[in-house]
């Protein structure tokens, strides 16, 4: 795949975004918190049971992406404490901005697009064990209070609680089950594009500097961490494509929505998110170019 090829998997992406973004500056705004619970009660663990369950890939694989990716998750948490101290930001702040790529709206959207079944399957492996580390210790930073209960809150755990059930016991997936998780699954990718849109429609930049430096924090943590564990897992092929362009991902809104909720200056995350999207948009096609003329 060239670095032409590239763009044409970034430009839908780009696009449905696009929409949502126009849609949230109209009259016809998107109900985010609806469409948002939604997507995750529904389409997300349906996505994670859909593809996990069809997976052509060996399960040993799956597994070694999944630990790369908490792993490639607990190098950047410290990268981005060492990051926050030397620029004098808040760390309960700004940490879940620089730890956590958002591997939901613009990750797995790539992975599909560009590699179809082989590359949904890697990214919700590295996408599940992100989604949980994000909803417990990322609101523990945040709030200043870790509740073990919160990952039981959490549909994805579920989700892959039957994936194992399915494929450790051999029993075929009733074809109600996965025709009903596939066409649920497959509403996801349109629908988490559309509220990253609309979203970034609502978020304004407060104040640049930190703005700037979260954004270009993010990036640099997530391309050194993911390339630090790709070559610690000695990791190739699709499996290194994943775990590289997964952890370069940008800022995620749900990092805004931990502060809006848990912090007392939401605005400068909000700042962090819409710079760092852009950043993405301007960097990500090269990377998923040089990722693959460097481990495909």
């Amino acid at each position: 795949m060239s670095f032409i090829q590239a763009f044409e998997v970034m430009f839908p992406i780009v696009i449905i975004i696009a929409l949502g973004y126009a849609v949230g500056k109209s009259k016809l705004a998107i109900d985010a918190q609806s469409l948002g619970s939604l997507v995750i009660l529904l389409c997300t663990p349906s996505l994670v049971f859909s593809k996990l369950t069809t997976a052509t890939i060996e399960t040993s694989v799956l597994l070694e992406v999944s630990l790369a990716a908490a792993a490639s998750i607990l190098l950047a948490m410290v990268l981005g404490a060492i990051a926050l101290r030397l620029l004098n930001l808040s760390l309960r702040t700004f940490l879940p901005c620089v730890m956590f790529p958002n591997c939901g709206n613009t990750g797995l959207p790539i992975m599909i697009l560009a590699f179809g079944d082989a590359g949904a399957a890697l990214g919700v492996a590295f996408f599940f064990v992100v989604a949980l580390l994000q909803f417990t210790v990322g609101i523990s930073i945040s709030s200043g209070q870790y509740h073990p209960k919160d990952l039981l809150k959490q549909p994805i755990l579920y989700s892959v609680g039957f994936v194992l059930f399915f494929t450790q016991t051999g029993i075929e997936v009733p074809t109600v089950v996965a025709k009903t998780t596939d066409i649920l699954g497959g509403m996801m990718v349109p629908a988490m594009l559309l509220l990253l849109g609309s979203s970034l429609a609502t978020l304004k930049v407060s104040d640049l500097k930190p703005a700037i430096a979260v954004a270009v924090s993010r990036l640099i943590i997530g391309l050194v961490s993911g390339a630090t564990i790709i070559f610690a897992f000695d990791l190739s092929g699709l499996s290194a494509i994943t775990v590289f362009m997964m952890s370069a991902m940008p800022v995620t809104v749900v990092s805004y929505v931990f502060a809006v909720k848990y912090r007392p200056d939401p605005q400068q995350v909000a700042g962090g998110v819409v710079l760092s999207t852009v950043l993405a948009f301007i960097t990500l096609p090269l990377l998923f170019g040089g990722a693959l003329a460097i481990f495909n």
